[in-house]
């Protein structure tokens, strides 16, 4: 649900960790999409970059579905990397594992493919973090939430994510949203844009 209006409390930096993931197939991107150049730095170390403007004193891991899925690659970047805990799953692998190696009472969860999020935007997400609310997310422009750029309270997320992957049948991602208190913003229009090829970055 929906708490909209002002938050009672802002988040303190040291109370969150952050997740970037890196792990996804790329199929119709063609290669690895966290390792591609854009405006001169690897998708991965742009959100990275962002990520430590908006929360500078925060924990920062990569995670990837596998140790053996980027192999030697993962030394260009200038943070530890982690891995899916439970595999298999797609992007619920990745909320689950990165809600599992946290240690914060709030998880930041980022995708790479998301270059054109902002400080700003990652700063007003924490700002709605507070005692009535479990989890906050952005909104895209066609009204989709995007729970890949969201922060959840670690401890009342991770048992939604561990019930999910017992099932046969996963439910969108988004319904995490349905199951505890959420505070939504509303993103500028590209801010959101997801990067499926190398030609959506022109």
């Amino acid at each position: 649900m929906s708490l909209p209006g002002p938050s009672t409390g802002t988040l303190r930096l040291m109370d969150v960790d952050v997740f970037i993931l890196i792990g996804g197939r790329s199929s119709r991107f063609g290669s690895d999409k966290a390792f591609f150049e854009f405006e001169g730095e690897a998708l991965a170390a742009r959100m990275a970059r962002v990520a430590r403007m908006a929360h500078p004193g925060a924990r920062l891991r990569f995670l990837a579905a596998s140790d053996e899925q980027f192999g030697a690659k993962t030394v260009e970047l200038d943070a530890s990397t982690v891995f899916d805990v439970k595999t298999g799953f797609g992007a619920w692998s990745g909320v689950h594992a990165a809600l599992s190696h946290s240690g914060a009472e709030w998880t930041l969860i980022l995708a790479c493919d998301l270059p054109f999020v902002s400080e700003d935007l990652l700063k007003r997400l924490s700002e709605e973090c507070s005692d009535s609310v479990d989890a906050v997310v952005a909104r895209q422009f066609d009204s989709r939430l995007q729970p890949l750029c969201a922060i959840y309270r670690t401890k009342k997320a991770l048992p939604i994510a561990e019930l999910v992957l017992t099932r046969e049948v996963l439910p969108p991602l988004a319904s995490i949203f349905e199951r505890v208190p959420t505070a939504i913003i509303d993103a500028d229009p590209e801010m959101l844009r997801n990067i499926n090829s190398p030609t959506d970055l022109s």
